[in-house]
This record gives C-alpha cells, structure tokens and sequence, in this order.
C-alpha cells in the first residue's frame, strides 16, 4: 500500500509531455536570449575599414591580430591594387567574412561571392556582413578540383584549420566540395582571391577559369613543403597565368592572366 501510495503521490507530480516540451521550449529560448545579450557585449573593432565582433569563436591570437589591425591587412592592400569596379570577386576561404566584405563595401554585395568551408564560421560571417551592411553571396561548403566531400580538420586557431590534417588538437568534420571550375562560371568570376589553409597544393588541377583575369592567392608554403609551392605555381603557369614579382610579398602571390590587357 505504501509503494502505491508512492506511485500515486509521483503521478500527481509528474509534468505530462505538452508540458515536458514546453519547458525545453522555454529552456532553449532563454539560453538564445543570454547568448544574444553575452554576444552583443563583445566589443567590434574595425580593420581596413570592416566592422568585426571580437568573441569565443577566435582564439587568443586571432584575436590578438584582429584586435590590432593586422587580421587580413596583406590581403587588403594588394585588392585595392588591383580591384576594378567592373569586377566580380570569388573569395575561396571566407574566413571571418572581414575580405568579402571590404570586396562588397566597395562593388556592392551583388558582385561577390564567398566560400567557406568551417562550418563553426557561418554565424560570424553572417554577423560581419550584417555589421557592415553587405550582404555577398556566401556558400558554406570547401572549394577543390572535383565536386564531393572531404574532412575538415577545425582547429582553435583559424589559420590552422584545413582539409590537410594539421598537428595539435583537431576536430574532423566530413563538408561537401564543389568545383572550382563550376563556380567560376557560375558567377563568372574575374578576380579570385583563395586562402585555404595548404588546400591550394590541389586547388587548380584540371582547373578552367576563363573568366578570371587575376589572382590573389596565400601560398602556405610551410604546409606543403616547397616542392607543393613550386607545384603550385607550375599549374597555374600552365592554365595561363603569370607572377606578377611588383605586387607579390612573401606568401602573398599576384598573377594576372597572360596577355590581359586591364580591362574587365
């Protein structure tokens, strides 16, 4: 009689399923709101002229580089060298979304197109745009050769984070592919600027890119050795185009199709 007498007592108290749900409901609404107010107490900062909110999702030191200018500034300077107005950008490697939007500042949203393959990235890609008051075409998938799949490893530190397995703690995630040669025509894409973490190293094989008249690319010689730099190159001599030595510094390439005559 005691144990039944329990068993009522329990019943009486027990939350049925509608109300069960209703408490996850409520639950997960609430945690959205905290993290809403936790992420617009994060302070933004401004690089090359792009609004970007500091937060979790960086590392100590890319936060460190954002907070004092120097998050994508190599990158910054040589597209205002050679962007035109008539152009459509393709960026291959979003990032923090800071290059797609300094791109879409300067040709309206319409004329860029931004892929990223780290999925974590989105939100704050998102949040980038909205901040600056662009809104590119932005595609959460990896870029290579072929259309398929690949494993991303996600790294802390988002320069560390590739399709090719870096050292330190990693977290693999399987994310679709789509190829480069299709979306360059797709969009018809004239200037193409790719930092992808060493995936360059096979990037332009069997690559068909006759729109494109430039090419700002961060060679990651340190990740592929130089013999995969070299590689690098060598394709994309063999695809049409040429070094440009006055505007390349360091891992930051230059090239310009072979025989381009400056106009888009």
């Amino acid at each position: 009689m005691q144990l039944a007498g329990g068993d009522r007592f329990r019943g009486r108290g027990a939350l049925c399923p509608t109300q069960i749900a209703a408490a996850r409901v409520s639950t997960s609404v609430w945690n959205w709101i905290v993290h809403q107010f936790r992420v617009r107490r994060r302070p933004i900062v401004t690089v090359a002229g792009v609004k970007i909110r500091l937060g979790r999702h960086m590392s100590p030191q890319v936060e460190r580089t954002v907070s004092r200018g120097r998050y994508e500034q190599d990158e910054c300077r040589l597209i205002e060298q050679v962007l035109s107005p008539a152009d459509v950008v393709l960026e291959v490697g979003a990032g923090l979304g800071l290059i797609s939007a300094y791109c879409a500042k300067r040709l309206g949203s319409s004329r860029v197109f931004a892929y990223e393959a780290n999925p974590d990235l989105e939100a704050c890609i998102r949040e980038t745009y909205s901040l600056n008051g662009v809104q590119p075409t932005l595609e959460m998938c990896a870029v290579g050769p072929d259309a398929g799949k690949v494993t991303l490893f996600r790294s802390e530190d988002l320069w560390a984070s590739s399709v090719l397995r870096p050292s330190g703690n990693v977290r693999p995630v399987e994310v679709p592919v789509q190829a480069l040669s299709e979306i360059v025509q797709l969009v018809r894409a004239t200037l193409l600027i790719v930092d992808v973490e060493g995936a360059e190293s096979e990037l332009f094989d069997r690559a068909h890119l006759p729109t494109v008249s430039r090419i700002i690319l961060e060679l990651h010689e340190w990740v592929i050795g130089t013999a995969g730099a070299r590689r690098v190159r060598s394709t994309l001599s063999a695809i049409g185009f040429e070094e440009l030595p006055d505007l390349s510094t360091g891992k930051h390439l230059v090239l310009q199709r072979v025989g381009w005559s400056g106009v888009t």
